[in-house]
């Protein structure tokens, strides 16, 4: 390159015609060969550089009051004849169009802050990233076309040569189109490419998208035909690069409002992808510290000096039933329409969380929004640059910590509430096919989050330090919810059948006589266990078998000592039964003697009355329970409404504060410039207009001295009409009269530049006062 600036070139004109249609011949003092095969590196794919214009078309359309419009079609072919391998991207525009010279500028660009497009490369590098040959149109308010072409055959080693054509009267554009075909090199090469080596059909070409943009209702529109799109490593065609971009959009695009209308093919697209995609939708909001690391600043917790952004998490069903794709993914969005610019399919390294096994995945998606475009980005728009700010490491570190902080509060949550990993996984995938149309807007939208958040340093972490004790704030447009998990059952244990009493004959040692058996299963040793027979000391047999086939020692004392304490249980529990049942047995008889039957009906009368009252002391109980439960979601949402308007209050208040600061400065300066004026205006009055007043009146008095000499002096010539001797005095009084009269007329044009003055400054006056008292009276609110 041999120069690291680009330098244009004036205007030439294209014939001497009074068209004025002319060219800003734009050849910079750069390689432009080495810069064209430059911009065809900067894309991965086309469908991200079809994406980077769409960014400039968002741009030029997305406004709150405008009805924006953006259509992606085949670029037709000639009399639908031959091939259509080119894409065209047409939108309309809410704002005055720069000229084309300024938007096809190398390292230009009039973006602001909030908008997505950056360092006026992006038109220029994925044009030349799609294409060797992109036609740009505009149509400007009272039908002013402009044309240009990015070419890859007119650069040269030389210079970057991006010629552009304005037309005035856009009833004539056949006419003026035909002329510069005619009449520039330029202009006929790029024709010639257009239509297929013959210039008049790339002429009619370009003159039927003219001509649709004349008819068109638009005020203002931008066009920009991609000619035979280049298929670098992509072989699907261009009927799969247009469905592919009809499925990247509804995701690349975060902030797309209801008035705007975007066709693929003619098919309308419908976005708000997330909001119809993820459970459990939470939202909070972070100010992020990027110069000052977290780890040694003070006011780690809450930074005096940053910026926000918004944080979105939630489960998305459609990931979590996939092996190698169900974990943490982190999605940054920036400026005002959303644009994705960057996503990391398992950023739990990134954001300091556990990265094994099945942690923090079931489909975990976390979403940023950096809506105030203060991250920085690469220029296309395909990655965060921190490497371009001076403390870009502790910017990037902060952030992610923030947000694995959330993350993980997020995360452990929903995770004891269903216990284990498992079962969280279940519930997301039960949702899978679970859809709600239409959701509301992520920024618009009022979700769940937490409350009363405490946190602290650990470990190089930012960890969140009551998380079992913050509030839980249900959002009224978080509708796609997990499923609350049934509560656990008891586990029912198998009820111990006792044995029946073994009867004192049967009770004999092992030692003393062996039973016989049928079987080998049933073969007592002499262990010092007593042999039962019955039915229900099966439980007790099996421990007996169990504990035989068992060749640790240890175990088989163990299940000894086990079974000999249930066996003494038993007995114990069955003598307890036996004497309660006895002394049953003669409280009945001595009531039934004594004549009490009536007593035991009214006690059972009583009872069945105390069960009644019990039973409506637990439904009053419920109903109070459920009105506590209310009354406390009604504060909460009180709580909530009155700190959100607290907030907005305090912002405007600094606002109106910061507003009123500025109207006392201004009411200030314009204090000093109308003492300044006054004063000049009172000196203007008193001391100049005094000297203005004599210069007048001495100006008219020699005006009338002037005029009366001129009157002698021709009384004088008439006077001399007979005599030849005077004619050289004649001659010079007639000089004299030409003098006197140029003199007079000079004279009377000061008098009228120095009231023209006083006019002007009187003016000014006024204007300045009228302008002091209103800025007074704003100052005053």
């Amino acid at each position: 390159m041999n120069s690291s600036h680009v330098l244009f070139s004036s205007p030439v004109r294209i014939d001497g015609s009074s068209n004025e249609s002319r060219t800003p011949m734009s050849t910079s003092h750069i390689d432009g060969k080495g810069l064209w095969a430059s911009w065809t590196r900067n894309f991965i794919s086309p469908e991200l550089a079809l994406l980077d214009l769409f960014d400039n078309a968002i741009d030029a359309t997305l406004h709150d009051e405008f009805d924006g419009k953006i259509q992606v079609y085949r670029d037709p072919a000639l009399n639908g004849e031959g091939r259509c391998d080119g894409i065209v991207l047409r939108n309309n525009c809410s704002r005055p169009i720069p000229k084309l010279s300024t938007v096809l500028t190398v390292f230009g660009s009039e973006k602001r802050a909030d908008q997505i497009g950056e360092n006026g490369v992006g038109v220029k590098q994925a044009c030349a990233a799609l294409s060797d040959l992109s036609l740009i149109l505009t149509k400007d308010k009272g039908k002013k076309f402009s044309i240009g072409f990015l070419f890859k055959d007119l650069q040269s080693a030389n210079g970057c040569l991006i010629p552009s054509f304005t037309f005035k009267n856009g009833d004539q554009l056949v006419e003026e189109v035909k002329n510069i075909s005619e009449n520039n090199a330029q202009f006929e090469l790029a024709m010639r490419h257009y239509g297929g080596d013959n210039v008049n059909d790339g002429v009619d070409r370009l003159l039927a998208h003219l001509q649709d943009m004349y008819a068109s209702e638009d005020e203002r529109e931008f066009i920009v035909v991609l000619h035979r799109i280049i298929q670098r490593g992509h072989g699907g065609g261009v009927k799969a690069i247009m469905e592919n971009l009809a499925k990247l959009l509804p995701k690349t695009y975060l902030h797309i409002p209801e008035n705007f209308q975007v066709f693929v093919n003619e098919q309308p697209l419908k976005f708000k992808y997330w909001e119809q995609r993820l459970l459990e939708l939470h939202k909070f909001t972070l100010k992020i510290d990027p110069h000052h690391s977290f780890k040694i600043a003070e006011d780690w917790h809450y930074p005096n000096h940053g910026h926000y952004v918004c944080l979105y998490l939630g489960f998305d069903p459609a990931r979590a039933g996939i092996a190698n794709d169900n974990k943490t993914s982190l999605l940054i969005y920036s400026r005002q329409s959303g644009r994705l610019v960057r996503q990391i399919e398992d950023a739990r390294g990134q954001l300091g969380l556990t990265s094994g096994g099945t942690d923090f995945a079931q489909g975990l998606t976390v979403i940023l929004d950096d809506l105030n475009g203060n991250l920085p980005l690469t220029p296309t728009k395909q990655d965060i640059a921190f490497g371009q700010q001076a403390s870009g490491k502790v910017h990037e570190r902060n952030l992610m910590s923030w947000i694995g902080a959330f993350t993980h509060l997020y995360y452990q949550h929903f995770l004891e509430i269903y216990g284990s990993k498992g079962d969280l996984g279940k519930e997301v995938l039960s949702h899978e096919h679970n859809t709600l149309y239409p959701p509301v807007a992520l920024n618009d939208g009022k979700f769940s989050s937490f409350e009363e958040l405490v946190f602290k340093i650990a470990k190089g972490k930012i960890r969140c330090s009551n998380r079992r004790k913050a509030k839980w704030a249900m959002g009224k447009d978080t509708v796609r919810k997990l499923r609350k998990p049934a509560p656990a059952l008891p586990v029912k244990k198998a009820p111990m059948t006792s044995p029946k009493p073994v009867k004192r004959k049967a009770m004999k040692t092992v030692g003393k006589a062996t039973k016989k058996h049928t079987g080998p299963d049933r073969e007592v040793k002499s262990n010092g266990f007593i042999d039962l027979h019955d039915d229900d000391s099966i439980g007790i047999s099996d421990i007996k078998e169990r504990s035989f086939e068992e060749s640790n020692d240890f175990k088989l004392k163990l299940r000894e000592m086990q079974l000999d304490s249930v066996q003494k249980k038993y007995q114990e529990s069955n003598h307890e039964l036996k004497e309660q049942l006895r002394e049953n047995e003669l409280l009945r008889e001595k009531l039934s003697e004594s004549g009490a039957d009536s007593t035991e009906h009214n006690y059972r009368e009583q009872s069945e009355e105390n069960q009644m009252l019990r039973d409506q002391l637990v439904r009053m109980e419920e109903e109070l329970r459920f009105v506590q439960e209310k009354a406390e979601f009604k504060k909460k949402q009180y709580i909530e409404n009155s700190r959100r308007v607290v907030e907005e209050l305090k912002s405007k208040t600094a606002e109106l504060e910061g507003a009123n600061e500025n109207l006392g400065f201004k009411l200030q300066n314009l204090e000093v410039e109308k003492e300044t004026l006054v004063t000049q205006l009172d000196q203007v009055r008193h001391g100049n207009s005094s000297d203005q007043h004599l210069m007048i009146q001495k100006l008219q008095e020699e005006k009338r001295e002037a005029l009366e000499t001129i009157h002698n002096l021709r009384q004088m010539i008439g006077s001399g009409n007979g005599h030849m001797s005077q004619y050289n005095e004649d001659e010079r009084l007639r000089m004299e009269l030409g003098a006197l009269q140029n003199r007079c007329q000079e004279q009377q044009v000061e008098i009228q530049r120095i009231q023209n003055d006083n006019t002007k400054l009187r003016d000014f006056s006024r204007n300045l006062q009228n302008t002091y008292e209103s800025l007074k009276n704003m100052s005053g609110l």
